[in-house]
């Protein structure tokens, strides 16, 4: 019998190593004899496992880990396979940074989605999915493209860095968090705050500055713990958002900042601020980045290509579609 359901986890992810210890047994009690149930240790196995899936031709696509696990899954299966049979993915909540479940709506337990993706199969009903955007990021050190739904450069690169550094969690992130905050309002002139030489061009237009504070580009709704920081609404496919931040409007912008978390904040008309949306980015002379939670660092200014990805199927429990899937 073929199987409907692949199940790929990282048994070293933070969630998962130290809250979920039996997860594979878990989800092979939960999906019966409907699932392929996978454990990776390291991203040299994940090819395996995707041809294994594909070949059985799962429909949903199950990914236990933290962004960094669905960043190098997604990878792995867009290189070897691109679009073809692209199955319905269900992020689960398994590791340290978790934006793309928490974007989709799965915040509860991993169990309790894949019962309740279980229920759904069991009695044939439809399931509800949204659709998200992928971007495709092509680095002359890698051998591959490389997919994701957030990149992120400056500033936020080093937070996470140091984040990962002090242990990761809640209360860690709560308390950086804290910290930048208040030196934002303070002290712009802080070394975290110091800007990153680059050239940056946005859909073929030079940014007028040749430097930076910090650039996100992503394909998601939020932002991480849930800030609503993106001013345009991004197309699945065609566009993804860009963030791009430079020290003079932190100087002089200090007392948007907390409501921009929630609204966004416009782009600012000098080239210093710049909140839209973009079908290309490329940041020359880029020393390290980060993309879903997984550390890319570069020991040499590299030139960095960021493109719209695939559009892809995303179950959740309040969609956009109801999918009936064979």
């Amino acid at each position: 019998m073929r199987k409907s359901i692949g199940v790929i986890f990282n048994p070293r992810a933070r969630i998962n190593k130290k809250k979920v210890p039996n997860a594979e047994s878990g989800f092979r009690e939960i999906f019966g004899d409907k699932a392929l149930v996978n454990a990776t240790e390291n991203k040299a196995e994940i090819d395996q496992v995707i041809r294994r899936f594909h070949g059985e031709g799962v429909k949903f696509l199950l990914i236990s880990g933290g962004d960094g696990t669905i960043c190098n899954v997604l990878t792995s299966y867009l290189n070897l396979f691109g679009t073809d049979d692209m199955p319905v993915i269900v992020p689960l909540m398994g590791g340290t940074i978790n934006m793309i479940g928490t974007d989709s709506g799965l915040r509860r337990n991993q169990f309790s989605v894949c019962k309740k993706l279980n229920t759904l199969l069991e009695k044939d009903e439809p399931v509800s999915v949204t659709e998200r955007g992928m971007l495709k990021v092509n680095d002359p050190e890698s051998d591959r493209p490389i997919y994701g739904f957030s990149w992120i450069d400056g500033l936020l690169y080093n937070f996470l860095l140091d984040y990962y550094d002090k242990g990761a969690g809640v209360q860690v992130a709560s308390m950086m968090a804290l910290k930048l905050i208040l030196t934002s309002l303070s002290n712009t002139e802080d070394s975290v705050f110091r800007e990153i030489i680059s050239k940056v061009w946005i859909d073929s237009e030079k940014v007028p500055h040749e430097s930076h504070v910090f650039i996100i580009a992503s394909c998601l709704r939020k932002f991480v713990f849930g800030f609503d920081i993106y001013d345009e609404k991004s197309v699945p496919g065609r566009s993804f958002n860009v963030l791009y931040l430079r020290s003079p409007f932190l100087k002089n912008s200090r007392h948007k900042i907390p409501l921009g978390l929630y609204k966004g904040i416009r782009s600012d008309g000098t080239g210093d601020f710049i909140n839209s949306t973009a079908a290309e980015l490329v940041v020359d002379e880029n020393r390290g980045y980060i993309i879903d939670g997984e550390i890319f660092r570069r020991e040499k200014p590299t030139r960095v290509s960021i493109k719209p990805g695939p559009a892809l199927r995303i179950f959740t429990f309040k969609g956009e579609k109801a999918l009936k899937v064979a």
